[in-house]
C-alpha cells in the first residue's frame, strides 16, 4: 500500500504534507496492530484446539505492544498450575510436578515426538529419573493405590507448535485482508 504526498516549497504546503504523513504512519501502525491481533486470534484459537486433556491447566493470552519499527506480538500460554503426578517404587511413594503445557507441547516417553523438542532440551528420555522411555514396549508403573498401569508415555498435542504454524500459514493472507492489497 503506497500513499503520495504532494507538497510545494512553501512553509505551509511543508506542514501539510508533515501531518499527511504522521496521519499515514498512524494509520499503517494500527493496521499493524490489526494484523497482530488477527494472528494472535488465529493462534489461540488452534492452541486452544490443541490442549488435549490438559485444557483445564492451560491458558493463552497476548502481548501486542508498539515498537520502533512497528509492533511487537507475542502468543503467552500459561500453566494455571503444575499437575503432581505420584507413583509407587519399590523404595516407596515418588512424585513430580509435572507443568501441563510441557506435557501437552512435549509429551513424554516413547511418544514424545515435536519435531522442536530437541531445540529446547526435550525429548524421549529426558525427563529427570527416567530409566525406561527408549523401552520399545513400554513400562509399567504403580499407583498409589497399588495397581499396575502400563504406559509409552504422552502424546504431544503441541498447542504453541501448531499455533505458530498456523499463524505464520496465515501471514500472508492476513496482511492482503488487513492492507487491501
Amino acid at each position: 500500500m503506497s500513499k503520495r504526498i504532494k507538497a510545494t516549497f512553501s512553509q505551509s504546503s511543508l506542514r501539510q504534507a508533515q501531518q499527511e504523513i504522521q496521519r499515514y504512519k498512524q494509520e499503517m501502525l494500527a493496521k499493524c496492530r490489526t494484523v497482530a491481533e488477527r494472528l494472535c486470534e488465529v493462534g489461540i484459537r488452534v492452541g486452544t484446539e490443541n490442549l488435549g486433556s490438559y485444557g483445564k491447566y492451560i491458558t493463552f493470552s497476548t502481548e501486542i505492544m508498539p515498537q520502533k519499527s512497528g509492533i511487537k506480538a507475542i502468543l503467552v500460554a500459561t500453566n494455571t498450575g503444575l499437575i503432581k503426578s505420584e507413583w509407587r517404587t519399590q523404595d516407596g511413594e515418588k512424585s513430580a510436578d509435572v507443568s501441563p503445557l510441557l506435557m501437552a507441547e512435549f509429551g513424554s516417553g516413547l511418544r514424545a515426538n515435536n519435531p522442536n523438542a530437541s531445540k529446547f532440551g526435550m525429548g524421549t528420555g529426558t525427563f529427570p529419573g527416567q530409566t525406561h522411555a527408549d523401552n520399545p514396549e513400554g513400562w509399567w508403573y504403580m499407583d498409589l493405590e497399588g495397581e499396575w498401569h502400563h504406559s509409552y508415555g504422552v502424546t504431544p498435542t503441541m498447542p504453541m507448535y501448531k499455533a505458530s504454524k498456523e499463524m505464520t500459514e496465515n501471514v500472508e493472507k492476513v496482511v492482503r485482508e488487513v492492507f487491501g492489497a
